[in-house]
């Protein structure tokens, strides 16, 4: 598993730390939630450059940005499903779900109701 202080470099520079996407789904010293996290990373970062180049605020490469942006997103579907059907295990092995919903809140609110 990687180091938390590797990992909190390489989000602060997800692209300088591994180049492409492929390099860091082949990385095996993190766990897929850090993938996750790292890939999202890299595309809030692509977003950005993508903004400041619309802004013409970047150079000539701004498609070659676009066209990682598609790759990191590629590369967050390919981690979104990967071994789901065939292998429910490592469906179920860290991986990140929007189902944690704190008890309070699955309780009906009480006294006021909606109509």
């Amino acid at each position: 598993m990687m180091q938390l202080k590797d990992f909190e470099a390489a989000m602060q520079d997800v692209a300088k730390v591994y180049g492409n996407p492929a390099a860091l789904l082949a990385d095996d010293s993190l766990t897929r939630a850090q993938k996750l996290k790292l890939l999202q990373q890299w595309d809030y970062d692509l977003g950005l450059l993508l903004v400041a180049a619309e802004e013409n605020m970047a150079g000539p490469g701004s498609s070659l940005t676009s066209e990682r942006l598609r790759s990191v997103r590629e590369a967050i579907k390919l981690l979104g499903v990967e071994g789901d059907p065939e292998h429910p295990q490592s469906a179920s092995a860290g991986k990140v779900t929007a189902a944690n919903i704190p008890e309070e809140e699955k309780r009906e609110p009480s006294g006021k109701t909606m109509h």
